[in-house]
């Protein structure tokens, strides 16, 4: 019995010590829908933050290949390494977004990124989701 729970014990001593891992992420892709073009990145968040340009970025672990995203048709693409969104557009998403890109960060989770449209030579974050 005493056996038993030392062992016990000991396994979740050793579980808890495991290093969280983080997302492995591979490069957002693109594809049609709808005749429109858009980008889909699942991986961890790189880094989030806001510029004093009023601009949210978050940047992935892996760039955009650029053939994928003139492949669907985006055009205006010149930084293939973050997604943006202007804060000014809509305040209230944007606190949203950043607070779900920071959160992941924090937790080491892997999030989904759908990417719609461009903005300032980069593809806009449109929608945002936690895939723990």
């Amino acid at each position: 019995m005493k056996l038993g729970l030392i062992a016990a014990v000991v396994v979740s001593t050793v579980v808890a010590l495991l290093p969280q891992t983080a997302a492995i992420a591979s490069a957002p892709a693109c594809y049609t829908y709808g005749g429109s073009g858009y980008c889909e990145y699942t991986g961890s968040v790189a880094k989030a933050y806001i510029n004093s340009n009023g601009e949210l970025l978050i940047y992935f672990d892996t760039p955009v290949d650029p053939a994928s995203v003139s492949g669907v048709g985006i055009t205006g693409v010149t930084n293939f390494t973050a997604c943006a969104f202007p804060v000014t557009q809509n305040p209230d998403y944007a606190k949203m977004l950043f607070a779900a890109a920071l959160s992941a960060q924090a937790r080491q989770t892997s999030v989904t990124l759908q990417l719609w449209g461009t903005y300032a030579g980069y593809l806009k974050c449109d929608r945002i989701w936690s895939n723990s």
